[in-house]
């Protein structure tokens, strides 16, 4: 019985032409109805929105973990409408991740030769004490950068400079070590966006006598990203609490990349269906050379970040 209510006789959003008992236009979907738009329809909306996606959310993460690769091969078997879409989750899973780690604070780090964390060297260790020191005071010229290379026997050029720069700066700590970590951190996030596709070239090459399509290829890449972020994230909460305590808890960041490492041949074995000796096999050679695609991302992402700034 159709409701009651003033309507059209032509859909408002395609123009298809409407009798009177439809209340929905068979083209588009749009309602048929002509009156404006109550304050409730906002928080029908909201709510409903809210439920499904936490609803497909919470169904999605439990079959990516139980087992590893369940959501995939779903997924893949047209399975789909129970699921949120991977590049969504995906995106979704980044962003909270590096969210969570701007907000958590920074882990305690063993001192080195007087200053903290990764080194850099410009020669001597006194030559690199006084930058250093000019690179904390922010009085760290290019000029003097420029003194410094010609005294090491080099030409001082653009890149050279920067790099200089950027390392002082980060052996120097505060505010700019601070802004280059974060650069560093974004642009790392798009390397890994970018290599998602490389990730899925490099499933498709040790799999193609299975003679799947490319995509689905893509959904494990993109899945098995989101699983590694997933396992960070609940490393970096782990952590938080002896963090804030001047604790370094940073094993357990450790333990949960070793895990994010075994769980590779468990999804490779329940998404393409295979046996367990050849997906741990494979899944050995690929983490070897998609770990050194991953290294010289992490390499040009910092260069690239210092010539940058």
């Amino acid at each position: 019985m159709a409701r009651r209510r003033a309507k059209r006789p032509e859909c408002p959003n395609c123009d298809q032409p409407l009798r009177a008992e439809d209340n929905y236009c068979a083209r588009c979907g749009q309602e048929n109805h002509t009156h404006k738009l109550p304050l409730r329809y906002f928080f029908v909306e909201l709510l409903g929105g809210m439920y499904n996606f936490d609803t497909k959310l919470v169904r999605t993460l439990r079959d990516l973990f139980a087992p590893p690769g369940l959501a995939t091969r779903n997924f893949n078997e047209n399975k789909r409408a129970r699921y949120v879409p991977p590049l969504r989750l995906y995106l979704f899973t980044t962003v909270v991740f590096f969210l969570v780690s701007a907000w958590l604070p920074d882990r305690p780090k063993e001192p080195r030769d007087g200053r903290n964390g990764l080194q850099f060297t410009a020669g001597s260790d006194s030559l690199d004490e006084e930058l250093t020191a000019m690179a904390r005071a922010g009085t760290l010229t290019d000029s003097v950068i420029d003194s410094v290379l010609r005294r090491q026997g080099e030409e001082p050029d653009l890149i050279t400079r920067k790099l200089l720069r950027a390392a002082m700066e980060q052996n120097a700590g505060g505010a700019a070590s601070a802004t280059f970590k974060e650069r560093i951190k974004a642009n790392f996030t798009n390397a890994l966006f970018v290599l998602l596709p490389v990730f899925a070239v490099i499933l498709k090459l040790f799999c193609i006598r299975q003679k799947r399509f490319f995509t689905e290829h893509l959904v494990f890449a993109v899945h098995y990203h989101t699983v590694f972020f997933l396992l960070l994230l609940i490393a970096a909460l782990i952590e938080w609490p002896f963090s804030a305590n001047g604790t370094d808890a940073s094993t357990v960041t450790g333990i949960a990349v070793l895990i994010g490492i075994a769980i590779l041949p468990w999804m490779m074995r329940t998404a393409y269906q295979r046996p367990w000796w050849k997906s741990i096999i494979k899944a050995m050679m690929i983490t070897v050379l998609y770990g050194a695609c991953l290294g010289t991302a992490v390499a040009l992402t910092a260069i690239g970040t210092a010539l940058m700034n």
